[in-house]
């Protein structure tokens, strides 16, 4: 059973009574209704027992905004930050388009979408909730016109299409672990956290496509377990890719990128 921090008691007021989280603090002598009472009381039991927080209140930060999520649906995370502050590196505001595989709550579009205003994405899933998901932060920032979501599996949905670079933070987790995994964490659901027997399945199988959906100058990024940033690598070396393996804020292996030889 885990006790809620003080933080985790505070976003959870924020939320039931409808203020951002600095003005919980500035209105502590507020009244509020015994509905919200019970209210917090019934979350804080549930959160204590295991349920994430952030599906309690329907709502997590990434890169400084806030984005719906759900069950079943992948939670954003600090580390997949640095997934995105690499791919922002590598592009500027020219017209580019990008292709984003295993789109989950579309934080990781929607954010790129949001940085750079002449860039256009694509974004695949086979959760049909994602896809709902994701509309639905793509409208609450108005970057619906330059995000096309497709239902379907790795390249399937987009034949025949070429892009400036394909970003992922697929799932990639060894299926051994599925039990050891907090019941909290597995309401994120199996397919968006398990990548298979060995955990990298997915970047085998895309590795045998991706150079025909690449442009000649382009580049891949793609979120990593913290021990695979060898075996990637190696995958992403037998097809011709030249790759560099980033770390994230512990120190830990957590991004790829990739580009042709």
């Amino acid at each position: 059973m885990s006790k809620l921090s003080q933080r985790d008691k505070t976003l959870l007021i924020a939320h039931l009574i409808n203020l951002k989280v600095g003005e919980v603090y500035l209105k502590q002598d507020m009244q509020v209704s015994h509905q919200v009472v019970e209210k917090f009381l019934e979350l804080s039991s549930k959160i204590e027992q295991g349920y994430p927080l952030q599906y309690a209140i329907g709502e997590w930060d990434f890169f400084g905004r806030t984005f719906r999520v759900q069950e079943g649906v992948l939670i954003p995370r600090p580390e997949t930050e640095v997934l995105v502050e690499r791919v922002l590196e590598k592009i500027d505001n020219r017209e580019r388009v990008g292709y984003e595989i295993g789109v989950g709550s579309g934080c990781i579009s929607i954010t790129l979408l949001l940085e750079r205003p002449n860039l256009v994405m694509h974004a695949c899933d086979i959760n049909p909730k994602a896809i709902e998901l994701s509309k639905i932060n793509a409208t609450v920032y108005k970057v619906e016109e330059r995000f096309i979501l497709h239902f379907g599996s790795l390249f399937e949905p987009v034949e025949g299409m070429l892009f400036d670079f394909i970003i992922s933070n697929p799932p990639y987790i060894p299926q051994d672990y599925w039990d050891k995994l907090e019941d909290g964490v597995k309401l994120e659901g199996y397919q968006s956290l398990i990548g298979g027997e060995k955990g990298y399945e997915f970047y085998e199988k895309i590795a045998k496509e991706i150079s025909i959906y690449l442009k000649k100058e382009g580049f891949f990024a793609f979120e990593i377990g913290h021990d695979q940033g060898k075996v990637v690598q190696e995958i992403f070396a037998s097809v011709g890719f030249e790759t560099k393996v980033y770390k994230d804020y512990s120190g830990k292996d957590r991004v790829i990128l990739g580009w042709k030889l």
